[in-house]
């Protein structure tokens, strides 16, 4: 039997980043939540653990977050590894949305319930997502929540109401590794973040990551004027080449004649109930 789940991606509601810790990583405070464009992940039964995917771009070895994923859980868990699976990529790479975390995460999900793995063996997906890489962990719950730590520390908040927001995804990537090189571990992180304080009408608050971007990256500085002409509720997500902005009437359209080399995605946040319902139905809790 096959199963086959999404692996919805994120933006950053907010980002904000400290100084560099004693393990090379940044020190970060985040809200991120949980959007409804998605990869699609399938498992089937297979000999050995075998991967593919239909973007010819993305690795398909040893590197690629759903591969380490299978083996990291394989080994915890004292099995042979497998499977098959198969992954039908959605999310732009390199866009700061999380889409190969979001794989790594819910590849956890998804061989947790195809190996019928016991209960208490779900204990050790969050410790698992974390060996894989700074932002994985929230993709075991998705939602909404606040990532801090090394991006490892996920605490759930309440729930923000479903809505509706415009992805402005440019022509190109944005390396994290660049970007947090130009960052430089200049900042300080404050005691709470914007987008908690109720005199915050906007869905999306700061990123200090946003002039290192573009630093790396000053193609990016036509997409955020033009979306500033629509709305002040825009902001760069995470790391990558993304620009978030609340849905606006007319907006897509004349984006999409101003940026005709660009992809425009509408989409919607997603509370937990419908992130599970997408990542991990009938999982149970990780």
């Amino acid at each position: 039997m096959s199963f086959s789940v999404e692996a919805p991606c994120k933006i950053n509601r907010e980002l904000r980043v400290g100084k560099i810790r004693a393990d090379g990583f940044h020190e970060v405070y985040s809200r991120m939540i949980s959007i409804d464009l998605a990869d699609r992940l399938t498992a089937a039964p297979a000999d050995v653990l075998e991967f593919s995917c239909d973007d010819p771009t993305v690795p398909t070895g040893e590197q690629n977050l759903v591969v380490r994923a299978a083996r990291l859980l394989s080994e915890c868990a004292g099995i042979v590894a497998r499977v098959h699976l198969h992954l039908e990529k959605r999310v732009p790479m390199g866009g700061g949305l999380g889409g190969g975390s979001a794989d790594g995460g819910v590849t956890l999900l998804l061989l947790a319930r195809f190996w019928n793995l016991a209960p208490e063996a779900r204990q050790w997906l969050p410790e698992i997502a974390a060996k894989l890489g700074s932002d994985v962990p929230f993709f075991l719950g998705g939602g909404q929540a606040d990532v801090t730590g090394r991006g490892e520390i996920v605490t759930p908040v309440v729930d923000f109401p479903e809505t509706p927001l415009l992805l402005l995804v440019p022509p190109f990537p944005v390396s994290t590794a660049a970007v947090y090189g130009a960052y430089a571990g200049r900042g300080a992180l404050p005691d709470r973040l914007a987008v908690s304080d109720p005199a915050h009408r906007n869905l999306l608050g700061p990123n200090d990551l946003a002039p290192a971007v573009l630093e790396v990256e000053p193609r990016m500085e036509p997409y955020l004027s033009s979306v500033a002409k629509w709305t002040d509720d825009f902001a760069i997500s995470g790391s990558g080449a993304t620009v978030a902005l609340a849905a606006t009437p007319g907006a897509r359209e004349d984006l999409a004649r101003r940026h005709p080399e660009a992809r425009l995605f509408p989409c919607r946040t997603l509370t937990r109930h419908a992130y599970a319902e997408r990542a991990n139905p009938g999982g149970g809790a990780p």
